[in-house]
């Protein structure tokens, strides 16, 4: 589980405990907020342990998967949720800022995917969930740098589910605006008309992308691949 340790990423490590599963939570700076989640987990029976790794570094996440697999055992799951993001506007769009973001966010998806893909196809099974953004499926005027990177990680998921299929299905959830730390910062004006815009007329919390992360893990969701769901309450409808 990368970026597991806050927010979104959180959720889902507890509820992938809840069912059983080992969670390997992936951290970079924050680790005091990683083993919370972890004593958690193990509070309530579970099993998993923290793991260093900047996820846009291929030796960081080479290493990290080997001491995985070495203390908890094969890795036939995996959810990429490690992002960041920054206002970019055409006037203010500069190069590195692009390129920071775009690593992380696209490269972080892609170097954790590729490091465990082999092992789920040469075992015959995995599921591998990326999150995105609602972001990557709008156009974001004010976001072009983060809007971009998504998008690209929601093509990325396409591509993959064709290249690793039958063995190993790949899908994505592109979240819409979700309850989180980082939303408390923000105008009070703005979080009520998002509600205002959606059919279910409240924002997300992390709990809605967890119950998603779930079903696309499991086998009730055996023929779903290639697929990013939308879970935003109806602020984007899709045709």
């Amino acid at each position: 589980m990368t970026g597991g340790s806050r927010g979104i990423g959180r959720s889902i490590s507890l509820a992938l405990a809840s069912r059983g599963i080992k969670v390997a939570v992936n951290f970079v700076s924050d680790q005091s907020a990683a083993e919370e989640v972890v004593s958690e987990i193990r509070s309530k029976g579970g099993d998993g342990g923290i793991f260093r790794a900047d996820v846009a570094d291929e030796s960081d996440v080479t290493e990290m998967v080997s001491r995985i697999e070495s203390e908890l055992g094969p890795i036939d799951l995996l959810i990429t949720n490690a992002g960041i993001g920054a206002p970019t506007t055409h006037d203010d769009f500069d190069m590195p800022t692009f390129r920071k973001i775009m690593r992380v966010n696209v490269e972080g998806t892609i170097i954790p995917v590729m490091a465990v893909k082999d092992g789920m196809l040469s075992r015959g099974r995995g599921s591998i969930v990326c999150i995105s953004s609602i972001a990557g499926l709008r156009s974001r005027p004010r976001m072009i740098a983060y809007s971009t990177s998504k998008a690209a990680v929601i093509g990325f998921v396409r591509n993959m589910a064709g290249a690793l299929g039958p063995a190993v299905r790949v899908n994505g959830i592109a979240p819409g605006l979700i309850k989180t730390d980082m939303t408390e910062s923000m105008d009070p004006k703005v979080l009520a008309d998002m509600e205002e815009e959606a059919f279910v007329k409240r924002l997300g919390v992390p709990e809605d992308i967890s119950g998603a992360a779930l079903f696309l893990l499991s086998d009730d969701a055996g023929f779903i691949s290639g697929q990013t769901f939308v879970v935003d309450g109806g602020r984007v409808t899709l045709p």
